[in-house]
């Protein structure tokens, strides 16, 4: 019996994020996801794929910086945002910011399990610790406006239909739409450096950085034909779905860096907007005894500092 999908809050909780991302969505039609999910969870839940995430967020923040990007808040207050207008734009862009270079290290590992499988290196106490499971406090919830809204708002997703080459705008312009004068502005910018060669040359370094940090990642998985077969799945199609969105994600990975670096700064986008609050002293990786236990000593070791004293004396010729 095929196993069945994993649930909305089971996607949420592991990836840290608010909604499930649309390439899960389209895996989930494809009778993909099932597979897909199970093959790459145990790398979803380890510490070496959220700093791998981080590295891609952060060379995202630096191209955007090289591409040169002008705060945006003072026309934001031109066209009528107050300032918790404005923090809340921030906050959606947080959550995109932080999610699409998860999503794009989602898309090279699942390119790699399905292409004949992810080889990964071997694990450090540090790149094998388990990432806390939940949504990070401070995520808003997400409204997603209307596809086919009117007006300024629909001539903008038209457009980003085009450019992306789906039948749907992406989920983080749609979280945007709330406020569709920021949303044009951003997008006009971003747009204005689609045909700069350093632009073209950063998504294609997003995308191989991806992919190099896949490869390295602590697990190895694979799924093959048949078994995609078996679960109902065209393993071609599923293949060229993958491919698509990781090219599209990436570009939108730089598309979110612009954004954050236009409201906050260079140094605000190279950071996590969610860290993880890592406990560096847990006993399992890092305390092989308790600390609380009477140690044993040898035939000779001394039992206090004035007898470490002696030895080390005693032992300097």
């Amino acid at each position: 019996m095929p196993a069945s999908d994993p649930s909305t809050d089971e996607i949420c909780e592991v990836l840290r994020v608010p909604r499930v991302p649309a390439l899960l969505v389209e895996l989930a039609k494809r009778r993909a996801l099932s597979l897909s999910w199970s093959a790459l969870l145990p790398a979803l839940r380890l510490r070496a794929f959220e700093e791998a995430a981080d590295d891609l967020r952060a060379r995202a923040a630096h191209a955007a910086v090289d591409l040169g990007c002008p705060l945006i808040e003072t026309q934001l207050e031109w066209a009528g945002y107050d300032l918790d207008e404005i923090d809340e734009i921030r906050l959606v862009v947080n959550v995109f910011h932080y999610q699409n270079s998860k999503l794009l290290l989602f898309a090279a590992a699942l390119l790699r399990v399905l292409e004949g499988g992810c080889v990964g290196s071997r694990g450090t106490s540090r790149s094998l610790m388990t990432l806390p499971r939940g949504i990070p406090e401070g995520v808003p919830e997400l409204q997603l406006v209307p596809e086919d809204s009117d007006g300024k708002l629909g001539k903008i997703f038209a457009q980003m239909r085009e450019h992306g080459s789906f039948a749907r705008a992406a989920d983080e312009f749609r979280a945007l739409g709330h406020w569709p004068r920021y949303l044009e502005l951003a997008w006009a910018d971003a747009r204005k450096r689609d045909q700069d060669p350093q632009a073209k040359a950063a998504v294609k370094q997003l995308i191989e950085q991806a992919a190099a940090a896949a490869e390295q990642l602590p697990h190895r998985s694979s799924v093959n034909d048949e078994e995609l077969a078996a679960a109902g799945a065209a393993p071609g199609e599923v293949r060229e779905l993958v491919r698509l969105a990781q090219k599209a994600i990436a570009g939108r990975v730089l598309d979110l860096a612009l954004f954050k670096v236009q409201l906050d700064g260079a140094e605000d986008a190279v950071e996590s907007p969610f860290p993880v609050e890592w406990e560096y002293l847990s006993n399992d990786d890092y305390l092989p005894a308790d600390l609380d236990e009477n140690l044993r000593l040898r035939a000779g070791d001394p039992t206090s500092l004035d007898d470490l004293a002696e030895v080390k004396t005693e032992s300097a010729w």
